[in-house]
């Protein structure tokens, strides 16, 4: 089609047509490359450039936009439905190019010997959040690999498991534990392309569902888990013997519920607990590193599944916590896969350090770090000593690591404890009224720092800041509970989606 190692650019759905796809690229020797429909359009076509990609696969629902970057680039692009049949233009010019297909029919080439995958690279990764020009993460196949290996050794992963996944399709594209993992192991996926929250807990419960294909593992970002409590509210909490059926299904029938890597507010982690008998297992995960951090798979009365914490590196994962001033290495710690499982006795690693309570930079080496982004400037500066530097400031304390947020997020002390500005406003967003909200440190005259809400109400919504403080004040610890709240009609954002809080603090005088 367009020689080996080739990047193929794919606009992805959650469906079958995603693993589908990465397949069809490995097995023909090529780079997968997914792209976001919601990047803008001057980021998609950056990242076309930048990549130098020979084709671009898309499904009809993204076929416009897919065509429009095709004719910038004059690169071939192939149109994919679920009877795999490709949709062509009827331009000759861009049939001559479209070499994969004759007619209606389409030819894969073979996979290549063992020699090709176990140097080269099988996924090329961008993420527009981390700056103003989004940089590949190359990702090989030994990455993957031993991402796979040590996440379906960690959570014990079996033939028999049926996953209902609730990630969005970002997170699919690499995330080894939503998708590779089971299919590594002959399991079934659930994927769920737009999620009818009306109709969830039929899914969550098997309802109408042969036994062989009901759930027993399910994974989902918190923002989700929001949503589906809402449900829960709305349609069980006044009904006992439904309240009480879902907590003993879920006992009896779920082994496992996987909270993405985003932060879970305290508040749909108690309330899950309570309403399922499941505490959600977190995990710490990037493109670039896959699972590096996360919770015991199994809890013992030493190890506790925590809500704003990891203590178990994965496996084969070493970690280590650098000062930010003079480079001293705070902490380090080495995942042990001799047992397997993220929770064993003998798997929980007590880090090597000197220190009780401290703050440091998140660095992390070993088989499932990705070989570097695509340009070699940009590589150079985030390894040091084959390290990965996240750029996530880390909080260590009691054997534990708490993440605050990146080195360029909103951290301060107060009352001797780190805050987030990260932590407030994820809590923040789980609350009914609010539809939008930033959190910024402003000095004060009499005191170091005043904890600051900049809120947006939704429209149905009253102006009632005593409700959103008496809920912060229930859910957060006092010395984090913000002391201003300001309400704006909206929030303005930068055009990477960033909110320029530096503008934000001026709202606020003394």
């Amino acid at each position: 089609m367009c020689g080996a190692s080739c990047n193929v650019a794919v606009f992805c759905e959650n469906n079958a047509l995603l693993p589908l796809t990465q397949w069809g690229c490995w097995m023909s020797g090529q780079v997968f490359m997914p792209l976001l429909h919601k990047f803008p359009f001057e980021t998609l076509s950056f990242i076309i450039g930048d990549s130098k990609s020979k084709i671009i696969i898309s499904g009809q629902l993204y076929e416009k936009i897919a065509k429009k970057l095709a004719a910038m680039f004059d690169i071939p692009l192939i149109i994919i439905d679920h009877h795999f049949i490709p949709e062509h233009s009827i331009n000759h010019h861009f049939l001559e190019k479209t070499l994969l297909t004759v007619g209606s029919n389409v030819f894969i080439e073979g996979t290549l010997n063992n020699d090709f995958y176990s140097c080269s690279v099988a996924m090329l990764v961008y993420n527009n959040s981390a700056a103003k020009k989004p940089k590949g993460c190359r990702i090989t196949h030994k990455n993957l690999l031993s991402r796979i290996k040590g996440t379906s050794k960690a959570w014990d992963y079996k033939s028999s498991d049926v996953l209902l996944n609730l990630l969005p399709v970002e997170y699919n594209n690499y995330s080894v534990h939503s998708m590779m993992c089971l299919l590594s192991v002959g399991g079934k996926i659930d994927l769920c392309y737009n999620i009818n929250y009306d109709k969830i807990w039929n899914k969550i419960l098997g309802i109408n569902m042969l036994i062989k294909d009901k759930p027993n593992m399910l994974t989902a970002l918190p923002s989700t888990y929001t949503k589906i409590l809402k449900v829960y509210a709305k349609a069980f909490s006044n009904n006992p013997s439904m309240v009480e059926y879902i907590k003993n299904y879920c006992q009896l029938n779920i082994r496992l519920m996987i909270s993405g890597s985003t932060p879970l507010p305290m508040n749909i982690f108690y309330y899950w607990y309570k309403l399922t008998g499941h505490k959600l297992l977190r995990y710490y995960e990037t493109p670039e590193t896959g699972a590096v951090l996360g919770n015991p798979y199994i809890e013992d009365e030493r190890h506790k599944r925590k809500q704003d914490s990891f203590n178990v590196p994965f496996p084969q994962t070493m970690i280590r916590i650098v000062n930010f001033k003079d480079k001293t290495i705070l902490a380090a710690a080495i995942g042990n896969s001799e047992n397997g499982r993220v929770g064993n006795a003998a798997q929980i690693v007590s880090f090597n350090t000197r220190y009780d309570n401290f703050l440091g930079e998140l660095h992390v080496s070993g088989q499932t770090i990705f070989k570097g982004y695509l340009h070699q400037d940009d590589t150079k500066i985030c390894f040091e000593n084959n390290f990965y530097k996240t750029g996530i400031i880390v909080e260590f304390e009691n054997n534990t690591l708490r993440l605050l947020g990146r080195v360029d997020s909103i951290v301060f002390k107060r009352a001797g404890r780190s805050i987030s500005s990260d932590e407030i406003e994820t809590l923040l967003k789980t609350h009914y009224k609010i539809k939008d909200v930033a959190v910024v440190a402003v000095r004060h005259p009499h005191w170091n720092m005043s904890i600051c809400a900049v809120c947006v109400i939704n429209a149905e919504s009253t102006q009632d800041l005593a409700n959103i403080k008496l809920f912060c004040s229930k859910w957060l610890p006092p010395h984090m509970c913000p002391d201003i709240f300001k309400i704006v009609p909206y929030i303005h954002r930068n055009s990477e989606g960033k909110i320029e809080k530096n503008h934000l603090t001026k709202l606020f005088s003394f």
